[in-house]
């Protein structure tokens, strides 16, 4: 896919009559949803026998789901554990939480930068309604923040202007408008395990202060995103031990370490990026043209030992999780020259082969405590990707450009 979808919510108001409850009958409207050039709610009137683009419902009730599970729509990516628990569908998609209204079965899928949509066609219980449409779809996670934002404002501005006020939607909407930095960064990582980050018990709120201290930035995000809550501070331990040892490393090859990359970086893709440096070595190698088709070979070339070589680029510390004869199974051997050329990328060898720290993550629990009441081809299709381990695909995707979903 080249480009993300626009995402928008068509309402109008309509009058309901002998409609109970002063939210539902204030917010009763019309909604149209579309994606991209699909209309997600397209269906077919059993009763009328019509087809129309739009559901008459009360907006309050969906409205208050996208508020209720703002930090898990917004954060909180599938991983296998997850897609095993039912309770991830119910904070991921409005089919499980229609409360009898004709909303479409709607499952929204946050992968950092972008956001999948993805939707289902059939009945809608009790309604006489059938959606039509089917499909799957990215879209900016900035746009589909704001998309819900602006709906969100709206059904809050109509409750005022009936005199609705104290419900549910705005004490929670005014919570997360009125969040500052480091609240904003404990729900995050709270709402990133799996946890709803206004009601976590105390060992619950500890670990995830002591996520916070032990890890930071890229790392950080990466680790939530694949965390398995139950083993939470083992797996960051691991994390953290990792990082240790690879900074600890003291091999460094001066005349790569110290070339200026910056025209290089400027490239307009990654992969060019890649060759662009890639020539910028060989040049300061003075190959001239002469391949390099061992580690012996490389080692030479830059004056290091073979052995050092090896130590450099070798899985810290994860060798234990990895399968028997991993060590010398020929596909860590032909990874070995891709993650020697990684180290040579940077100003700093021993660091780089991490992920840099876009800034430190400052979490703080003291405020909760008053709210407690893949391959490519593969990974881009999202239903795939959530069932295909990090650490399978990972090594594959470094020799795979940029695509859809992948930051």
């Amino acid at each position: 896919m080249s480009s993300t979808a626009k995402l928008s919510f068509k309402t109008d108001w309509v009058d309901a009559e002998g409609i109970s409850g002063p939210e539902l009958s204030a917010t009763w409207a019309s909604l149209e949803i579309r994606a991209g050039d699909s209309i997600i709610t397209r269906v077919l009137d059993t009763r009328a026998k019509t087809v129309r683009d739009f559901v008459y419902v009360p907006l309050y009730p969906f409205a208050e789901w996208v508020v209720t599970n703002w930090w898990f729509l917004t954060h909180e990516t599938s991983n296998p554990t997850k897609d095993a628990d039912p309770q991830f569908r119910r904070r991921h998609a409005i089919g499980g939480n229609r409360e009898g209204y004709a909303y479409p079965d709607l499952e929204v899928l946050p992968y950092g930068a972008l956001t999948c949509l993805v939707w289902t066609r059939g009945p809608s219980p009790w309604t006489g309604i059938e959606f039509l449409d089917w499909g799957e779809l990215w879209v900016d996670s900035s746009e589909f923040r704001d998309t819900c934002t602006d709906l969100i404002d709206r059904v809050i501005r109509r409750l005022l202007s009936l005199g609705v006020e104290g419900t549910l939607l705005q004490e929670k909407w005014e919570a997360i408008q009125g969040a500052d930095r480091d609240e904003i960064e404990f729900c995050e990582a709270a709402a990133g395990l799996g946890w709803d980050p206004y009601d976590l018990g105390d060992e619950e709120r500890s670990l995830v202060l002591e996520l916070g201290r032990t890890l930071s930035g890229a790392v950080l995000e990466e680790g939530i995103a694949a965390f398995n809550a139950r083993s939470l501070m083992t797996e960051c331990s691991a994390i953290a031990g990792a990082i240790g040892r690879a900074k600890a490393n003291a091999l460094r090859w001066e005349p790569v370490a110290s070339m200026d990359h910056e025209l290089a970086l400027a490239a307009p893709t990654p992969w060019e990026a890649g060759y662009e440096l890639a020539r910028d070595v060989r040049r300061a190698l003075g190959l001239d043209g002469q391949p390099l088709p061992s580690m012996a070979r490389i080692a030479a070339a830059i004056g290091a030992e073979p052995a050092s070589l090896d130590e450099l680029t070798a899985p810290v510390d994860f060798e234990a999780a990895a399968p028997s004869g991993w060590r010398d199974h020929p596909k860590r051997r032909s990874l070995s020259g891709f993650r020697v050329s990684r180290v040579l990328e940077r100003r700093e060898p021993a660091v780089s082969l991490l992920p840099r720290p876009r800034r430190s993550v400052r979490i703080a629990a003291h405020r909760h405590a008053a709210h407690q009441s893949a391959l490519r081809t593969a990974t881009a299709q999202p239903r795939l990707r959530r069932r295909i381990p990090r650490a399978i695909v990972e090594p594959e995707t470094e020799r795979v450009s940029p695509g859809p979903g992948w930051r």
